[in-house]
């Protein structure tokens, strides 16, 4: 076994973590949880859920009711979480190996309440890869999608009325993108779900422009389900 699923690292991460004694508590108390899932030879899609840090994850079951309306950039274990337990759930989606996957899980599970969109990036003129805390870029930063843009992705959302959703998650592509886009379509109180802030530029048009009008439910690094190491997913409610 690797040293990264063990004890140690888990405590080292833990440490390396903690702001302060409440939090390694917190941390602590995850052990359990983050030691069965290192053991285990299974995925998020087979499990049904989400591949976000403990605390969002915790968040999320204690939040969501049957009559919420999801939508998601970037589909998955997260997408048959959200059948269980809410009325209506759109992914979009980039991969269509990975769509194809998904929609198949969908069927076999017999959920009745999701509708998937494959929405494939388009060539763009740009040939470079552009600062992502520009919001209005609509591109990836993986270097497989240089010069492709993932406008009509981002805009999917569009396709319903403001105010429509009560939770979105943002896991896919394009995210600073996405989350400037998708803030009009989130109801009052409504639940927005960023992952992997760790990466800073994912955050910053949000912070800038939008911050004040959400509160923050949680944002730091925590451990995670299927991987030894430690990530930040953020979540905000929407005060208006």
């Amino acid at each position: 076994m690797s040293w990264k699923k063990t004890t140690a690292f888990f405590f080292f991460q833990s440490i390396r973590r903690s702001p302060n004694w409440n939090r390694f508590r917190e941390f602590v108390s995850y052990y359990p949880r983050w030691m069965q899932f290192q053991a285990k030879n299974k995925t998020a899609l087979e499990d049904e859920l989400p591949w976000l840090n403990f605390p969002a994850l915790d968040y999320m079951e204690q939040s969501i009711r049957p009559d919420f309306r999801i939508f998601e950039y970037g589909g998955g274990g997260s997408s048959l979480f959200f059948c269980k337990r809410a009325a209506e759930v759109i992914t979009v989606e980039h991969d269509p190996d990975w769509f194809s996957k998904l929609k198949s899980k969908v069927v076999e599970k017999g959920y009745s309440n999701w509708q998937g969109i494959l929405q494939l990036p388009e060539k763009s003129s740009t040939s470079t890869i552009i600062d992502q805390a520009v919001n209005s870029t609509f591109t990836s930063k993986s270097p497989e999608f240089v010069g492709f843009s993932f406008e009509k992705y981002v805009r999917q959302i569009e396709c319903f009325p403001e105010g429509y959703f009560d939770l979105i998650l943002i896991d896919g592509r394009a995210r600073t993108s996405c989350i400037t886009v998708a803030i009009s379509r989130l109801c009052r109180n409504g639940i927005l779900i960023v992952d992997n802030t760790e990466r800073k530029y994912y955050l910053n048009a949000f912070k800038k422009e939008a911050i004040k009008g959400f509160t923050i439910e949680s944002d730091y690094m925590a451990p995670i389900g299927y991987t030894p190491h430690f990530v930040k997913t953020s979540v905000f409610k929407k005060r208006f």
